[in-house]
């Protein structure tokens, strides 16, 4: 798993695989509320997914969903 850098900033649309599973982070396509949605997929179904308001902690989040069903 990788390590996690709290201050890393990420180019959007953000894509990346890790152990099979792939995380997913863009812009909230809502526009008035803001934010950025995060998702984490296999073989192309969705397992779980979010909104956060900074991409530090959507790939956070996206992490300890991994962590969750991975480890």
């Amino acid at each position: 798993m990788h390590k996690f850098v709290e201050n890393e900033e990420i180019s959007l649309p953000y894509e990346e695989e890790v152990n099979g599973y792939t995380i997913f982070i863009e812009v909230n396509p809502d526009h008035w509320r803001g934010g950025f949605v995060w998702s984490v997929c296999i073989d192309g179904a969705e397992l779980d997914s979010g909104m956060e308001f900074k991409t530090v902690t959507a790939r956070l989040q996206a992490y300890n969903m991994l962590s969750s069903v991975v480890f």
